[in-house]
């Protein structure tokens, strides 16, 4: 029987029901769907929108993050590290897209159209260069 009443996502994703969400919380819920997904990319995920530091998700941080709260990204080197999940100095295709699969608006072809956009030199990889232009492109 359907209700008309929302479902409440953030009680969705905590798992354990515990008012707090965790990257283990967020790794069982994809996985009881059956899916696969990067722990680091989760790890991530919760740590963008962790704003207190202590790697969980209140109810506030998540409805803040689920609003659209602006990020603000104020160290491109920071983030480059984020992303560059092998340490090799650049951003591969299937960095882009493990992190680009925790937002669900966006697809593995828009990590294509990221790289195509911003990789100057042709490689097919992001430098670190080529990644702050991108950011800063991104922030208008």
């Amino acid at each position: 029987m359907a209700t008309d009443e929302p479902t409440d996502t953030f009680d969705l994703w905590d798992q354990d029901g515990d008012g707090l969400i965790s990257s283990g919380d967020i790794l069982a819920g994809i996985e009881a769907l059956g899916l696969d997904i990067d722990a680091d990319a989760v790890g991530r995920l919760v740590a963008a929108a962790d704003t207190d530091g202590d790697w969980l998700i209140s109810r506030a941080e998540f409805e803040a993050a689920r609003i659209g709260r602006t990020v603000e990204i104020t160290d491109a080197d920071a983030a480059f590290e984020t992303f560059d999940v092998n340490r090799n100095e650049l951003i591969e295709l299937e960095e882009l897209e493990s992190l680009l699969r925790t937002c669900p608006a966006l697809s593995d072809d828009s990590a294509a159209a990221l790289i195509a956009e911003a990789d100057l030199d042709g490689d097919g990889y992001l430098s670190r260069a080529e990644f702050a232009a991108l950011l800063a492109l991104l922030a208008g």
